[in-house]
């Protein structure tokens, strides 16, 4: 009784303090922020999510979602993976950012802010958990802490098959090699449990960026045969939705987070899915209506109304102002933002409806409204049957009134727009880093560093445990692995301990890569501390 009575006399003065006080960072004014789960799926598209009246996929995780908690029918993405991205993390257009493909994706907060960075500087944990690597440099291993995320688990490749089987993520910022009976998206999940866990007593942000269902088309460890890949890998996706309920429930976080599935683009792969029956008009790629109309789910019982369904539009530039809004996070001053908030709708109450969405890839782009949409070329149709049908129309006045809204929005747009995108702070020169550890003695000798302390190079657990020990030396006395790999941590060298733990001893390997960026930090730590 004492300690209930304990716990709830400081509940009380915490909300007595948060009143008190400006909605700035720290525990008392963020209390009683929500969390934010931001569920991005690649591939799947409207066509695979069953409450939609998709069809042969089956979804009953995401379809209970949806009945207790708010389904949003019109919601629109680009047609393709990094311009959809781009567009959700900084509420712009892509004409503005210069995301336009894939091949120009890449961001940078510091010309565009995101809302991790902004959720950051409010004071949220903020996590990245999937795939990263369309919004910044492949195999950037710092990527995901300039984008504002403070934790990470990620797969930073481009056209590689290890974001399923015999994983390889970034972990934090380190190379993991899961095993071949691995599945990457268990490991993800593993790794967002455990955030959530640690950060349970503070506000948190996670952009869950999903591999699934994009190709490579593989067994899922529930795939029972190599027949239907594509419609085992949407149901693993729904599966983990599953989990990731069932985890909050566990954490007592359930009635506070609200989650925020969608996906990034129209689908891919055979079977694309059905509509009640009828095939979409449109895919991945296409700016017709399958290419670009995706579910978008909201739930969260102490907050989403249930069982609601909501007619207005919505595109991918709405998710920063709105998880803005939800959160009473203040936007950087100045900011302009293309998105409008759907915080209102989402809360249960008569919202802002949009009057038209945007949709851009390449050069190619539309205006629609409820019924019409108009291509930047001219072409001009109904869109009354979408996602299923297109058809030409000559409603002078509604084309008029799409067409001024076009050019307001694009005015300016011929005009190249700022990208400076993101690249990694600084390219390591590992020569000159290891020709520094060979003169203060940290290394005995520069050859076997240059050689196998690069990309997919292996370095000898026994030299590595040796090298974290010299290194140790140079701040504090050290005289073995565990004392050494404490010190480098509080040296800001090492962001985590239990990788060199396991690996930096005989008879194992650690990641060339990993190494090299090892040697890159000691170098860095040295020279700011004057070890010169």
């Amino acid at each position: 009784m004492l300690k209930r009575a304990l716990i709830g006399l400081s509940i009380l003065a915490a909300a007595l303090q948060a009143a008190n006080k400006p909605a700035t960072v720290g525990k008392s004014a963020t209390a009683d922020k929500p969390n934010i789960i931001l569920v991005l799926s690649d591939d799947v598209g409207l066509s695979r999510v069953s409450c939609y009246g998709a069809e042969p996929f089956k979804t009953p995780h995401l379809d209970k979602l949806a009945a207790t908690g708010l389904r949003f029918e019109r919601c629109y993405s680009m047609p393709l993976c990094g311009p959809s991205r781009a567009a959700l993390l900084t509420g712009k257009y892509p004409f503005r950012t210069g995301a336009t493909s894939n091949g120009n994706s890449e961001i940078n907060p510091a010309v565009h802010p995101i809302i991790p960075t902004v959720l950051q500087q409010a004071g949220y944990a903020t996590c990245a958990i999937g795939k990263l690597g369309q919004s910044a440099p492949a195999d950037d291993a710092g990527a995901a802490k300039r984008l504002g995320f403070d934790e990470s688990m990620l797969w930073m490749g481009r056209a590689t098959p290890d974001r399923y089987w015999n994983p390889r993520y970034y972990r934090n910022g380190e190379v993991v090699q899961g095993k071949p009976e691995e599945f990457g998206p268990d490991l993800t999940h593993a790794f967002l449990v455990d955030f959530m866990k640690r950060h349970r007593n503070r506000p948190f942000f996670v952009y869950y960026s999903a591999v699934l269902s994009h190709g490579p088309f593989v067994r899922t460890p529930d795939s029972k045969d190599d027949k239907n890949l594509v419609v085992d890998m949407v149901a693993y996706l729904d599966k983990q939705m599953g989990l990731l309920v069932a985890d909050l429930e566990r954490l007592k976080l359930r009635d506070n987070t609200i989650i925020l599935f969608t996906s990034d683009n129209g689908p891919y792969g055979n079977p694309l899915g059905t509509i009640r029956g009828q095939p979409m008009l449109g895919a991945k790629l296409d700016l017709t209506e399958g290419g670009v109309r995706e579910p978008l789910i909201v739930n969260c019982p102490g907050r989403v109304p249930a069982g609601t369904v909501c007619a207005d539009l919505t595109d991918f530039t709405d998710f920063f102002p709105t998880v803005l809004e939800l959160t009473g996070t203040k936007p950087p001053e100045g900011l302009k933002l293309d998105g409008h908030s759907i915080a209102l709708q989402i809360l249960g109450k008569p919202g802002r409806p949009r009057p038209w969405v945007y949709a851009q890839v390449g050069r190619e782009y539309f205006i629609a409204d409820q019924r019409y949409k108009l291509y930047g070329d001219g072409k001009f149709v109904d869109i009354s049957d979408s996602p299923l049908a297109e058809k030409p129309t000559n409603d002078a006045e509604a084309k008029r009134r799409l067409q001024e809204a076009l050019d307001q929005l694009r005015a300016g747009a011929q005009s190249q727009p700022s990208r400076q995108v993101l690249r990694p702070e600084a390219t390591p020169d590992l020569k000159a880093d290891v020709r520094l550890l060979v003169e203060k003695k940290v290394l005995a000798d520069a050859d076997y560093w240059l050689a196998n302390a690069v990309a997919k190079g292996q370095v000898e657990g026994a030299r590595a445990a040796d090298l974290l020990i010299a290194a140790a030396r140079k701040f504090k006395p050290s005289d073995n692995l565990n004392a050494a790999v404490d010190i480098l941590k509080q040296e800001g060298i090492l962001s985590g301990v239990d990788y060199w733990k396991k690996n930096a001893v005989a008879g194992q390997h650690c990641s060339g890569g990993n190494v090299a960026r090892l040697i890159n930090k000691i170098a860095q730590r040295m020279k700011e501390i004057g070890s010169l």
